[in-house]
C-alpha cells in the first residue's frame, strides 16, 4: 500500500466549507483506480492534513494528474498551493 501525504493551509474560516465540498467530490474520487481510502486530520489554525490510500506506488504514481485536478478545484478554499508527497505504508491496522 502507498499514500499520499497532503497538507493543506485554508484560508480564514473557509475550512468546514472546503471539506464539504471535498466530500461531495467523492464520486470523482471513487473512479482513481486503486485509490481506497481518504482521512483528514484537521491541525487547527486553519490547517489540515489530508492521507490518501492507494492499493500500490503504481497506482498513486498513475492518479498524479486527477489528484492534481482535485486540488486544483480547491483553489478557491487555500492560502497556499498544497504539496502532494508519496509514502509506502509500513503498517496498517484496523481494529
Amino acid at each position: 500500500m502507498y499514500a499520499s501525504i497532503i497538507e493543506l493551509h485554508f484560508k480564514p474560516n473557509v475550512m468546514q466549507e472546503a471539506l464539504s465540498y471535498a466530500v461531495s467530490l467523492r464520486p470523482m474520487l471513487e473512479k482513481i483506480d486503486g485509490l481506497n481510502q481518504m482521512l483528514s486530520i484537521d491541525r487547527g489554525d486553519d490547517k489540515a492534513t489530508v492521507i490518501v490510500v492507494y492499493d500500490s506506488k503504481d497506482q498513486r504514481d498513475a492518479a498524479a494528474g486527477q489528484a492534481q485536478e482535485v486540488l486544483a478545484s480547491m483553489a478557491q478554499f487555500v492560502a497556499e498551493p498544497p504539496e502532494r508527497q508519496g509514502y509506502k505504508i509500513s503498517i496498517n491496522e484496523i481494529f
